[in-house]
């Protein structure tokens, strides 16, 4: 009877530890379980504020991209300008059809056009002869046709050598400004860009876009110009003296206006 009694307590005492183990073990594993789900739910707002500040980051950094926007872009129009190599703004092609919408906007809505045809047109009036039977108004007049003849030469060079021929040659008519920083350097590098030009496919090349259309405009020229006493202006010998002033204003023009006004603004 003892004997048995004995091996039933043993028994019983075996369960209650057993059971008290397993008790222990699930509360180990219950809090463990709360232990995660509360890291989890403080690490949800540092990731949400991570996440919002990568947003915000991006968001300045296209503010201040937007912001730094170059002022020849202002004057070349559709398009940033294309970089010097070593910049780290990829070369991104005009469209034929930015080429040619550019091309029209700087012909006929650049004031500038007007205001140097006008100013071209005084010096050669200053160089004409001056005939005794002309008068004032005379004058005044022939200076009126003078600056439509130069403002339709200089159109019709625009449209050329900024659109219809570079989407010929698929080069780009934008100015590329010097990564340099010395004067004479950037001057240079001004003056060349009158020769040569970066193609569509981003490498350097001579600038047929211009030559072509320079002696196009030029050519045309013809058609409208007139000669008069001690100057002739018609012919292929009057086109010919043409073409290098153009290119001379074109490098004063680079140097200028595209190279070095830019750093004003």
């Amino acid at each position: 009877m003892l004997p048995a009694l004995l091996s039933a307590l043993t028994l019983a005492l075996a369960a209650s530890t057993a059971a008290a183990q397993t008790s222990k073990s699930e509360r180990l594993s219950e809090a463990d379980d709360a232990a995660h789900i509360l890291k989890e739910a403080a690490d949800e707002p540092a990731a949400a504020a991570a996440v919002e500040g990568g947003r915000a980051e991006r968001a300045g950094a296209s503010l201040s991209i937007a912001e730094a926007r170059p002022f020849t872009e202002f004057l070349e129009g559709e398009g940033p300008a294309p970089q010097s190599q070593g910049s780290a703004r990829t070369y991104t092609p005009l469209t034929p059809g930015q080429k040619m919408r550019r091309a029209f906007k700087s012909a006929f809505l650049d004031p500038t056009a007007y205001a140097v045809a006008a100013f071209t047109a005084g010096l050669t009036q200053l160089g004409e002869d001056d005939l005794p039977h002309k008068d004032t108004e005379d004058k005044v007049a022939d200076w009126g046709s003078r600056t439509a003849r130069n403002y339709g030469r200089l159109a019709t060079r625009r449209i050329f050598v900024g659109g219809v021929y570079p989407v010929i040659f698929k080069q780009d008519p934008r100015y590329e400004r010097s990564p340099k920083k010395g004067f004479g350097s950037r001057t240079l590098h001004a003056i060349s860009r009158v020769f040569v030009t970066r193609g569509d496919n981003g490498n350097l090349q001579p600038n047929w876009s211009r030559f072509a259309g320079t002696a196009t405009a030029h050519g045309l020229a013809n058609l409208w110009e007139h000669s008069t006493p001690g100057h002739d202006r018609v012919g292929w010998d009057a086109t010919l003296r043409r073409i290098p002033r153009s290119f001379l204003f074109d490098a004063l023009n680079n140097i200028v206006f595209k190279e070095f006004l830019p750093d004003l603004f």
